[in-house]
């Protein structure tokens, strides 16, 4: 197989991408079970910050889950695990 480069953004792309997020609370996904302190419905966008660059394995699904929602699923997938993470020192503060 030929490796094809990869595709290059419009500028509607990289302005998508610059926005902020704004995270919708009636926006939910009710198959899934979540725990009682998971609800991410007041989960906001942190402030940008210098990020760090990883590899990351996740179930396929996941990641079409957030792709279908467009541009910037890594920066909403960032901001679930935000949310997750500040739900967890809240509990053991």
């Amino acid at each position: 197989m030929v490796d094809e480069a990869p595709k290059r953004l419009s500028i509607a792309e990289k302005r998508a991408l610059s926005s902020p997020l704004v995270l919708n609370p009636t926006d939910r996904v009710e198959e899934l079970p979540v725990e009682a302190l998971a609800d991410w419905t007041d989960a906001v966008m942190p402030e940008q910050s210098r990020k760090k660059l990883i590899s990351l394995r996740v179930d396929p699904e996941v990641l079409d889950f957030f792709k279908a929602q467009g541009p910037g699923y890594q920066t909403r997938m960032n901001a679930v695990l935000t949310a997750y993470m500040q739900v967890k020192k809240e509990m053991e503060g």
